[in-house]
């Protein structure tokens, strides 16, 4: 009896200290288990996306460089969702700029083959299109509704009365003769509209009219080199607007007319920029500058920041501008949703 006390009692401590073992193994798996669930959980970092012209694939994208370049949105004019009739799809070609309007929920688009259109992101329907022609490079919002583009063949701004009852057949108006324009863009401060073209920049007021709109010049300066392409707001600037041209980005001050040349690091201009745009904090200042790559001499398969360091790149894409998907405060009010003046 007392052997098999004895050995009841070894038996039992072996065990006991068997499982002290195991108990202090498990628990440092189960630590490790849920420092890495912790990790895996935030990994995911807050987006950071871009809205990606990719004529190459005739669409518009939305893609987050912050969590793998995922596209997280995609919009093709011949979609049945764009809601945009057959005899008008062509004029959304070569799609040319793409910017983000009313508060982050609409993007106003324009395409070389003459289109313009505002597109409501949810639904990825164009709740209103047209045809302005000439090669359109841009468009802006007014502040009463209508749209204003820009095409650089032919040289002109042309005022839209957006009505989205009616889609392309929206009357016309204001139009202005400007050589060779590709840009447009509203200071909502100064309600004036800037626009650059060749070699000049010029500020219109705008009259607000739904039944008669019209642009009148109030200021033009010229620029240090021809050739103007983009036009966009500097981000978290009241009255700084970044400029690009065939070989030179500047920023253009809207107060005292003043162009600051800005070179890359290494001190050389920086040339050949379809887009720029930057953005708070820990986003680059990111450009669209054309390498032939893509199918056309003119676009591009690389977003860059000013110094060349890769933000962006996809082999598969033709991209024609970028813009960070971020509200603008320069152009439009905080709050501002979908408005038209005819309804």
């Amino acid at each position: 009896m007392r052997k098999t006390i004895s050995l009841s009692l070894f038996i039992c401590l072996f065990l006991s200290l068997g499982c002290t073992r195991e108990v202090s193994q498990p628990t440092g798996t189960e630590d490790a288990s849920e420092q890495l669930t912790t990790a895996t959980v935030t990994t995911e970092a807050t987006a950071k996306e871009m809205i990606i012209c990719d004529q190459k694939n005739a669409r518009i994208v939305i893609v987050d460089v912050a969590n793998g370049n995922n596209v997280t949105w995609e919009w093709k004019p011949t979609a049945s969702y764009a809601m945009i009739r057959s005899g008008a799809q062509g004029w959304f070609s070569n799609l040319s700029e793409a910017k983000l309007v009313y508060s982050g929920k609409y993007i106003l688009a324009t395409a070389s083959g003459g289109g313009v259109a505002i597109i409501n992101i949810s639904t990825k329907k164009a709740i209103w299109y047209d045809y302005a022609g000439g090669n359109t490079h841009s468009a802006e919002l007014l502040p009463n509704g209508n749209v204003v583009t820009a095409s650089s063949t032919g040289g002109y701004l042309l005022i839209f009365t957006v009505d989205s009852y009616i889609n392309d057949e929206s009357k016309q108006g204001g139009k202005v003769i400007f050589e060779d324009v590709h840009n447009v863009v509203w200071d909502n401060a100064t309600k004036l509209l800037w626009a650059a073209g060749k070699d000049k920049i010029k500020a219109f007021s705008y009259n607000n009219s739904c039944s008669s709109p019209a642009l009148t010049l109030k200021k033009t300066y010229t620029m240090p080199q021809g050739n103007a392409h983009d036009l966009f707001p500097v981000y978290g600037s009241t009255n700084e607007l970044w400029l690009s041209n065939s070989n030179h980005v500047y920023r253009f001050n809207v107060s005292t007319g003043a162009f600051t040349l800005i070179k890359n690091s290494a001190g050389a201009n920086i040339a050949k920029v379809k887009s720029i745009s930057s953005g708070p904090s820990g986003y680059a200042t990111i450009i669209d500058a054309a390498n032939g790559q893509g199918g056309e001499t003119w676009r591009t398969d690389v977003i860059t920041d000013l110094n060349g360091v890769t933000v962006f790149r996809n082999t598969s894409y033709g991209m024609y501008k970028a813009r960070w998907k971020l509200i603008n405060s320069f152009s439009y009010p905080a709050g501002d949703s979908f408005h038209e003046c005819t309804h």
